[in-house]
């Protein structure tokens, strides 16, 4: 039997390299190694976890499906050798001050450039970048922790329960949904907006994995209106967008409007009330950093500053 530390990160990358390749050479190329050592490699990663990755079929060497199940384990295996590395380059030159956010949602509208700006004041030497995603893609950045925190949406049933159980979810903040529409338009009058008086008119809607849609449709459901969109935005700030262009009206989160971005429009509140929260997101296998941990601090800083003022 080989030893327990005989499989290293290396077997992973040239295993990688095999699946997105033709063939065992155009892999050998690709890494700049012999044929030989790519035949060894994956050998010697087959024997020490007794699974069969390749078969011969019709003269190809062939992933297994074992080896497709393998795949985002091994992938996630080389993705935090990278960090490391990259982290280890930073130390030797002497920066270690920088943050990587990801987000999906109303948060990147007013609340995360908020955050931001309250941080850089504190702290900055500390470089910050912003990845925007859905909140799918953002789950799984933060479980491969290619991202150093999230901010988004809750998690909803699409996503992969085994990226699920790799993050830790923080309530960041609570708000209720609101109607926007052009200040101009014949609802704009009214107090409130509910399901039947949106029944006639055309709605921009968020797409069907959102945990916003879900809510509405349901609340939609309870009051016997048909909830259809028949244009959809990726994001929240894409429907306000649309919204200011005369369009239709949406349905959203009231932080996108909250610093006033979209001066056009007016927010109604929806009845019957609908619940929305913010999260923030982080690695369960990785404590947050130092800058992480201090932009932790500022986002809820400016979620309660925030929501704040968009109380009556």
């Amino acid at each position: 039997m080989l030893p327990p530390n005989s499989v290293t990160t290396r077997h992973f990358e040239i295993f990688l390299t095999m699946l997105l390749s033709r063939n065992m050479a155009e892999a050998a190329d690709k890494l700049g190694i012999s044929l030989a050592a790519v035949s060894k490699s994956l050998k010697t990663l087959e024997r020490e976890t007794g699974l069969t990755l390749f078969r011969h079929v019709n003269g190809r060497l062939t992933p297994t499906a074992e080896a497709e199940r393998l795949m985002p384990f091994a992938q996630r295996a080389v993705d935090h050798l990278e960090r490391a590395r990259e982290v280890a380059l930073a130390l030797r030159g002497g920066d270690i001050g920088h943050l990587v956010i990801g987000t999906a949602g109303p948060a990147l509208a007013s609340l995360l450039p908020a955050a931001i700006k309250r941080f850089h004041a504190q702290w900055p030497d500390i470089r910050v970048e912003v990845q925007i995603d859905s909140t799918r893609n953002l789950l799984d950045k933060v479980a491969s922790y290619h991202v150093d925190l999230g901010v988004g949406t809750p998690l909803v049933r699409e996503i992969d329960a085994r990226v699920m159980q790799l993050c830790t979810a923080q309530d960041l903040c609570e708000t209720w949904l609101v109607a926007v529409l052009p200040k101009a338009h014949r609802l704009a009058r009214n107090t409130t907006i509910r399901p039947q008086d949106l029944a006639q008119e055309t709605l921009i809607g968020l797409p069907a994995d959102s945990a916003t849609t879900h809510l509405i449709g349901a609340m939609f459901q309870q009051a016997g209106v048909a909830y259809t969109t028949p244009i959809v935005a990726a994001n929240a700030i894409g429907v306000c967008s649309l919204v200011q262009q005369g369009i239709g009206i949406g349905l959203i989160n009231p932080l996108v409007i909250a610093e006033g971005i979209f001066p056009g429009l007016v927010a109604r509140p929806f009845r019957p009330r609908v619940l929305l929260r913010t999260c923030i997101y982080y690695s369960k296998l990785h404590a947050p950093t130092p800058p992480a941990a201090r932009f932790i601090e500022c986002l809820l800083q400016t979620a309660d500053s925030l929501v704040a003022k968009l109380k009556p």
